[in-house]
């Protein structure tokens, strides 16, 4: 009788990989929407419509919550899982070294389109104190929603590797070892 291979997995693994895959997946599509509004974001401060403008902003710190919550589920397994299936499956051979969920070109693109609309914000409406209420309470929440995010993101990785270096961190690290 043959085994089969899923059978030979532990259930804490299946568990981790099922909530690393499902929870990436998730970010994608939460990425991919952020890109949209982040689109109508700035077409809306173009155009000076500020009710759209708020309810975009409104509508990206739903979705950056969303992430943080994504990021929490994805995370919540072992660090023992993490360190014997999940980071190996994301070096050589299974990836490149210096892999990285930053190289993600929608992530990319997010990040630019952020940038585009925050400096866009300060050139259309001057200083924040300047800027219409609503828009300042919006722009404010969906600041704070991130970093959140990006307060989370760092302790989800400091739950899995103690000093939280990323593999592309610690590729640079080595290769720039290897220069000198």
């Amino acid at each position: 009788m043959q085994t089969n291979s899923v059978d030979t997995i532990s259930t804490a693994y299946q568990q981790a990989v099922l909530r690393w895959k499902q929870g990436h997946q998730s970010f994608q599509i939460i990425i991919i929407t952020m890109n949209t509004l982040l689109d109508s974001s700035i077409q809306a401060l173009n155009q000076r419509e500020w009710n759209l403008l708020t309810k975009s902003l409104d509508r990206l710190s739903n979705l950056m919550k969303a992430s943080t919550a994504t990021m929490k589920y994805t995370s919540d397994f072992s660090p023992k899982s993490y360190e014997e299936l999940i980071r190996p499956s994301m070096m050589p051979p299974f990836l490149s070294d210096g892999f990285s969920g930053v190289l993600n070109i929608d992530h990319k693109l997010m990040l630019n389109k952020f940038r585009k609309l925050r400096d866009l914000m300060v050139q259309k409406l001057g200083d924040k104190h300047q800027w219409p209420s609503l828009i300042t309470k919006s722009w404010n929440q969906f600041m704070d929603t991130q970093a959140h995010n990006r307060e989370h993101h760092g302790l989800v990785c400091q739950h899995f590797v103690d000093d939280g270096v990323s593999l592309m961190q610690n590729f640079y690290k080595e290769k720039r070892k290897t220069n000198k």
